[in-house]
């Protein structure tokens, strides 16, 4: 099995292209300029609720607290000194907030229920039609470490950039990069035991 095209791994992001029109717009949003934030709300919505979706399985309580994260955002938009820090500073205030929601309801959930959520959630593949390459390597990622899970998850179903997996996970980028790339060494090894 072929993973880099499982995952469709390539060397060139095309979020940089990207990166020059959301610094704009953050700039705008920053100067306190109508629309901007709306702009911004539009562009990240969606992966934010999906994020939180996935580890809260309620519709309601994810679009509650995707909310939440863009309210907090917007009060502290001002502290963002790097604009590309700007989506993982999106998924941590979410990520955080998810960990806030289930600890506010601790009598009905455990500590280790709310861990195994964050770091192993399995909804993504009833929310994604996969292809048989795909589901198989979903299976063999159960046998990664957690840290490489999670790196794995964000970087290929996330669709999140080194620089934002490493503000989430508070590492720098070169350490995000030598887990993937562990990641995916343990996978095509897991892939040619199978075939033997």
């Amino acid at each position: 099995m072929d993973f880099n095209s499982v995952f469709n791994i390539s060397t060139f992001d095309s979020k940089d292209s990207n990166n020059h029109v959301l610094a704009g717009i953050l700039d705008k949003a920053k100067r306190g300029e109508d629309g901007a934030f709306t702009e911004i709300y539009n562009l990240y919505f969606k992966k934010i609720y999906q994020f939180i979706y996935y580890r809260v399985s309620h519709k309601e309580t994810a679009e509650d607290l995707a909310e939440e994260v863009f309210l907090k955002a917007f009060s502290k938009l001002h502290s963002i000194s790097e604009n590309q820090a700007f989506a993982g500073w999106l998924y941590q205030i979410a990520r955080n907030l998810v960990i806030d929601h289930y600890r506010a309801n601790k009598s009905t959930v455990g500590l280790e229920e709310i861990e195994n959520t964050l770091e192993y959630e399995t909804n993504v593949v009833d929310a994604i039609d996969l292809n048989a390459q795909q589901k198989l390597a979903l299976k063999l990622m159960r046998e990664l470490a957690p840290e490489q899970q999670t790196v794995v998850r964000l970087k290929f179903f996330e669709d999140l950039n080194n620089a934002e997996i490493a503000e989430i996970l508070n590492k720098s980028e070169g350490a995000i990069r030598v887990i993937q790339h562990r990641a995916i060494l343990k996978l095509q090894d897991l892939s040619k035991n199978l075939k033997n």
